[in-house]
């Protein structure tokens, strides 16, 4: 059996490394192969564009988790949080059109967009968990790592009783979502000439006692 994966909040001094995690990881997603189609540019723009909400969550408190120092890193959003304008725009968006381009952020924003009306849709209003993100460095997938991450905050939803939802637009992560819990109640394209993207939702589960 291997070792227990320590999961603990994120610090700002691992925020460097938890950009480059996501960039890595992400690198190869249908979507981000989408909004930025020059993979000889991709993981650096992808640093820059996944640093935000990373300065997001340390600064306005969302749940911004880790393991093995920030190699890999989950966000989550509480019930009742949002990711907003203003909260985006100190923590970096206001500069990013000009480091990652106008175009590719006009993608990711339709994306984002098609999403939302899905999001909105599979929780009827309910106060709910969301997981933004969740990434871990290649080096280290297939290791239980991202599992661990993302039970960390399913336990959290579980005593509260709320449900959670993600979406995501890399199809191989349906069936690790669904071990996890989570059902598909929407596919919807991402925008003209996009990729699908998935909705998923989970339900609260009994939680353990000991």
């Amino acid at each position: 059996m291997g070792q227990p994966i320590d999961i603990a909040p994120l610090e700002p001094a691992m925020l460097d490394t938890a950009a480059h995690t996501l960039a890595r990881a992400f690198v190869d997603d249908p979507m981000f192969e989408w909004v930025f189609p020059d993979a000889a540019t991709r993981t650096q723009k992808l640093v820059v564009l996944n640093r935000i909400p990373l300065e997001f969550g340390l600064r306005y408190g969302l749940m911004v988790t880790q393991c093995d120092r920030g190699r890999g890193v989950a966000i989550w959003l509480r019930p009742g949080q949002s990711l907003t304008p203003l909260g985006m725009a100190r923590s970096g968006m206001l500069t990013a059109p000009f480091r990652v381009g106008f175009a590719s952020l006009g993608r990711f924003a339709r994306a984002n967009a098609t999403m939302e009306p899905v999001h909105k849709t599979a929780m009827g209003g309910q106060p709910h968990w969301q997981l933004l993100i969740v990434a871990v460095d290649p080096e280290l997938q297939g290791q239980g790592h991202g599992a661990a991450l993302v039970r960390q905050g399913l336990d959290r939803a579980d005593r509260d009783g709320l449900p959670c939802y993600l979406d995501t637009s890399k199809a191989a992560n349906l069936p690790v979502y669904e071990l996890l819990g989570f059902e598909t109640v929407e596919q919807v394209p991402l925008g003209k000439g996009g990729p699908p993207g998935w909705g998923m939702r989970r339900e609260p589960q009994p939680t353990r006692s000991d």
